[in-house]
Parts: C-alpha cells; structure tokens; sequence
C-alpha cells in the first residue's frame, strides 16, 4: 500500500506516480521539498495574494494548487476528532492553504506576507481595523472577528493581535 506523503508528492509531481514506498528513514530523502531554482514560472507561487482572498475559498485541491502553485511544505494540521483534520500548504511567501476533503476552506497569512488583506496589512494597529471595517463581530483580548460579504457561504474574517498589532490574518468559510 503506497503511503500518504508518497501519493502527495507524486500529485505535486516531486516524485513519478509509479514509484515505489522507500523505507521510512529513506522517505524523508526521497521527497524533498521544492526548490525556487527547480520551479517553473508556472509553478511559482504568487507572492501576493488578491486584497479579497475569500473567491479562493471552496476551490478544489487541484484548482488551489494551479493557482498558487507548489507549496514550500505539506503539513498535517490535527483536530479534536477527527473530521477537523486539515492539511496546510505552506508557502515561503507567507500564506497556507487549508484543505479539508477536497476543498480550500481557509487562509492564513503571517510574516512575511506582504499584501494587505481587505486592505489590512500585517503588523498594522488594531486601530486600523475599526477604522477600516467598523465593530467585529466577536472580540477578544487577542483577536477580532469580522462578517465578510456572503459568497454562497459565510466569510469569516479573524485577525489575531499581539501588543496591539495585527500578528496573523485569517479568511475562512464560517460553515465548516
């Protein structure tokens, strides 16, 4: 039975489809991570993403992926139960793609992500936020949570702050 990571990475096409299971300390060095060097301009990941990230939210796994291109890392995001298992593309530009199933149901961005998002930009005051968009939906000590225009879903907005400041942005479909 052929194994997770070597499915994964024979779809991101590091490895052939018909390749067979290496042992396990062999694994590791039989699926190496892509290199810029190695990746063509269609691969390449976008380094920013559309100010309204929310249109990439359902997309499908083989969609997410022809738009944003090869992640720089995979890795298994775990749940309480199970059914909140996720699987994270990260990207050097400061993104991940979270899939559950087959669907893009969020975003995450952190440094050093350079685009703004709703017009927000990492490391900006929560001040900015208000100002922007007006009273969150939910607040805490350490994050706002924002209604985004309905896509056929809800959107979600989540920002989480750290001394005051925008530390991680998050957009995902709120009925997952």
């Amino acid at each position: 039975m052929r194994s997770f990571a070597l499915l994964l990475a024979a779809f991101l096409g590091l490895v052939p489809l018909n390749a067979q299971a290496p042992s396990p300390p062999a694994a590791r060095a039989a699926l190496p991570g892509p290199s810029p060097a190695a990746a063509s301009p269609a691969e390449a990941a976008p380094a920013r993403l559309e100010d309204d990230p929310a249109p990439l939210l359902g997309l499908g796994l083989s969609e997410a992926l022809a738009r944003c291109g090869s992640p720089a890392s995979v890795l298994p995001v775990r749940g309480e139960e199970a059914w909140q298992d996720d699987v994270a593309f990260r990207y050097r530009e400061g993104y991940t793609l979270f899939i559950f199933g087959d669907r893009l149901w969020q975003l995450r961005f952190v440094p050093p992500y350079a685009g703004s998002v709703y017009g927000l930009f990492l490391g900006d005051p929560a001040d900015k936020a208000y100002s922007l968009l007006g009273e969150p939906y939910e607040r805490s000590a350490d994050s706002l949570v924002y209604r985004m225009p309905f896509r056929g879903y809800p959107v979600r907005l989540r920002l989480d702050l750290r001394d005051g400041s925008i530390s991680d942005i998050y957009v995902y479909r709120a009925d997952f």
